[in-house]
C-alpha cells in the first residue's frame, strides 16, 4: 500500500505577534505605551515654549468655563496693545489676547483638559503619532510590499514622532495628515487618478494647515509633483488636471472651514495672519536661513556654529556611505570603520549631556537609507520626491530663529517620516548587521529624546514653583519667551516679557503704573550686570535653578519713594 501524504497546517504565529500586526490591537498597544511613557514627564513642563502658550490657553479656558481662547492680560490698562504681555508672542485681536497657533487643536483639547488635565489632553498628539505610524505603514507597503508593520513600529516608537506624541503640540497630527495626503497622491499616480483621491489629498493638506504653516509648502510641492508625473511620465493630461483641480477644491474647502471656525469663535480670521507673516519674511536674512536649514537637516548638536555643520554633514555622508557599501556588498572592513565613526558621533552627542538634537538625519538615521536605496526602486521615487522637493520652500518661508533648541527639524518632520518609511521598506537589501545598527541608532536617539523631555519637564516645573512663590509683585523677563515655559501655572503670578532693552524699560514703567511696590527681573545667567530703572532701587540678586546646567539670576527692585 502506498503511504498517503498528510498536509500539515503551517504553524500559527504567537498571539502577541498577531496582536502587533492587527490594526486595532496595534493602535491600542502603541497608545498604551505612549500613556505609560507620559508618566515619566511632569505635566507642568514641556519640550518648548510654544507648548506653554497653548497650555496657558487651556488653563484660561478651563478657568473661565468657556471656549474663548482669550488669555487676557492683567496689565491691559497700562499696556493696552500687549507690548510686554507676559506670554511673549501674544497677538492682539480686537479686545482679545491670543497665544495660540492652532485654534482647532486647542478647541478639541479643551474638553479633554477640563476632564482629565494635561495628561488627557495629550490624547490628541498621541492619536496623531499613531495615525502617522499607520501612514508610514502604508508608504512602506507601497514601496516594498513587505515591511509595513515594521515601519509602523519604527515610526511610532523609534522616530521623532514618539517624542511629539508626549508633548501638547500639533506636529504629530499635522505630519499624519500630510503623510496620508502623500499616500493619496501616490495612489493617484501609480493606480489611477480619480476625483476623491485628489480631493482627499487637498483636504488633508488644508486640515494640516490649520495646525502647521508649512503644510501649504508641502501641499503645493506634492500636488505639483504628482500632476507633473501624471502629465510627463504617464502622458495623462486629463488625470493631471483632475488631480490638481480636486486637490485645490479640497484644500480651499478646509481653508474656508478653518476661517469659518475662527470667525465664529473670534469674530475674525487669525491663522491667515501667521501665514502672511511667514510669507512676508520669506528669504529674509538669507545667511541665517541657510545655516538653520543645515542645522535642522543634519546636525546632532543644538548649535548654529561650525561644529554643527561639520558633525551634521559628516554624519550624513558617513551614514550614506555605510548604506551604499552594505547595499553593494563592498568593502566591509571600511564599512565597519565608517560605522565606528557614526557611533562615535552619536556617543559624542550623548556624552555632551541631555538636550536637543535638532537635525532630521541625526534623529532619523533611517531617512538616509530611504534616500540612498529608494532611488533604485521605481515605486519609491515618487515618495522621495514628495519628501525632498518641498524642502526649499519650507526653509524659505519658515519662521527664522530657534533652529537649535528644537527636536528633529520640527518644520520638516513630514520629510523625515516619509523617508524613514521608505528606508524601512528597503532595509532587507542591507546586511543584517547594518540593519540592526541603523535600528539601534534610531532607538538610542529616541530614548535620548524621551529622557531629555522627562528631565526638562521636571526642571521647568521646579523652576516654575520657585518663581511662583517669590514675594515680588511683578516678574519681568528680558528673555521674552521664558515665561511661556510656565504656561501650566499661568495667571498665578503677574509676568511681563520683553524682547529688547527698550521694551524692558517699558515693562518696568508698566509695573510702576500698576502700583506694584516690588518687582524682579528674571534673566538667564549671562554674566551681565543687572539693569537699572528710573523710579526703582535694586535690592539684590538671587540664583534660581532652571534647566539642568542653566540658572536664572533674579534681581529684586523696590519702588523709590517720590
Amino acid at each position: 500500500m502506498e503511504a498517503t501524504a498528510v498536509s500539515r497546517p503551517a504553524p500559527s504565529s504567537p498571539w502577541w505577534q498577531t496582536a502587533l500586526r492587527r490594526p486595532v490591537s496595534a493602535a491600542l498597544i502603541l497608545l498604551l505605551i505612549y500613556v505609560g511613557l507620559s508618566f515619566l514627564n511632569d505635566t507642568r513642563g514641556s519640550l518648548g515654549t510654544d507648548t506653554g502658550g497653548k497650555v496657558a490657553t487651556l488653563v484660561t479656558m478651563t478657568r473661565n468655563g468657556d471656549l474663548d481662547p482669550d488669555v487676557g492680560y492683567w496689565a491691559a490698562p497700562y499696556d493696552p496693545d500687549g507690548r510686554v504681555h507676559g506670554l511673549y508672542y501674544t497677538a492682539k485681536l480686537g479686545d482679545r489676547f491670543l497665544n495660540v497657533t492652532s485654534l482647532p487643536m486647542v478647541l478639541a483639547a479643551q474638553p479633554l483638559y477640563e476632564l482629565g488635565g494635561y495628561r488627557l489632553a495629550l490624547l490628541l498628539p498621541m492619536l496623531g503619532s499613531i495615525a502617522a505610524a499607520f501612514a508610514g505603514r502604508a508608504i512602506a507597503r507601497r514601496v516594498g510590499r513587505k515591511g509595513g508593520w515594521a515601519a509602523f513600529w519604527v515610526i511610532g516608537l523609534a522616530s521623532p514622532l514618539a517624542i511629539y506624541a508626549l508633548d501638547f503640540w500639533e506636529h504629530s497630527v499635522g505630519v499624519a495628515l500630510m503623510a496620508w495626503g502623500a499616500v493619496a497622491l501616490y495612489d493617484a499616480v501609480h493606480d489611477r487618478p480619480n476625483w476623491w483621491r485628489g480631493l482627499a489629498a487637498g483636504a488633508a493638506f488644508g486640515a494640516a494647515f490649520s495646525m502647521r504653516t508649512e503644510a501649504l509648502a508641502y501641499g503645493f510641492a506634492m500636488v505639483g509633483v504628482a500632476c507633473l508625473m501624471l502629465l510627463v511620465a504617464r502622458k495623462n493630461l486629463a488625470g493631471a488636471v483632475l488631480t490638481g483641480a480636486t486637490a485645490v477644491v479640497g484644500l480651499v474647502t478646509m481653508l474656508l472651514a478653518n476661517a469659518t471656525l475662527e470667525i465664529g469663535v473670534l469674530g475674525s480670521t487669525f491663522r491667515s495672519g501667521r501665514t502672511s507673516g511667514a510669507a512676508s519674511s520669506g528669504g529674509g536674512v538669507l545667511a541665517l536661513r541657510v545655516k538653520e536649514a543645515l542645522v535642522t537637516s543634519f546636525s546632532p548638536v543644538p548649535s548654529v556654529d561650525a561644529e554643527a555643520f561639520v558633525l551634521g554633514i559628516g554624519l550624513t555622508l558617513a551614514l550614506g556611505y555605510l548604506v551604499w557599501c552594505s547595499w553593494k556588498r563592498r568593502e566591509r572592513t571600511i564599512s565597519i570603520v565608517v560605522a565606528g565613526l557614526v557611533g562615535f558621533i552619536y556617543l559624542y552627542r550623548f556624552a555632551s549631556g541631555l538636550g536637543f538634537v535638532p537635525g532630521l538625519v541625526a534623529t532619523t538615521p533611517l531617512a538616509v537609507a530611504g534616500v540612498v536605496l529608494g532611488w533604485s526602486r521605481p515605486r519609491a521615487r515618487l515618495f522621495l520626491a514628495f519628501a525632498l522637493v518641498p524642502l526649499p520652500l519650507v526653509f524659505f518661508f519658515q519662521f527664522p530663529g530657534g533652529a537649535a533648541p528644537q527636536w528633529a527639524g520640527r518644520y520638516i518632520l513630514t520629510t523625515g517620516t516619509i523617508l524613514a518609511s521608505v528606508g524601512v521598506a528597503c532595509l532587507p537589501r542591507l546586511e543584517q548587521w547594518v540593519r540592526r545598527f541603523l535600528l539601534a541608532l534610531s532607538v538610542a536617539v529616541t530614548v535620548f529624546g524621551l529622557a531629555w523631555l522627562s528631565v526638562r519637564s521636571h526642571d521647568v516645573a521646579r523652576a516654575g514653583d520657585a518663581l511662583e512663590h517669590r514675594p515680588e509683585a511683578v516678574l519681568i523677563s528680558p528673555d521674552g519667551f521664558i515665561p511661556r515655559e510656565f504656561g501650566a501655572t499661568y495667571g498665578r503670578k503677574d509676568w511681563l516679557a520683553s524682547g529688547n532693552a527698550t521694551d524692558l524699560q517699558f515693562a518696568a514703567q508698566v509695573a510702576a503704573d500698576s502700583g506694584a511696590p516690588t518687582m524682579a527681573v528674571v534673566a538667564l545667567d549671562r554674566g551681565s550686570d543687572p539693569p537699572s530703572f528710573p523710579g526703582w532701587t535694586e535690592q539684590g540678586t538671587e540664583r534660581v535653578p532652571f534647566i539642568t546646567g542653566t540658572d536664572f539670576v533674579v534681581t529684586t527692585y523696590v519702588r523709590t519713594s517720590p
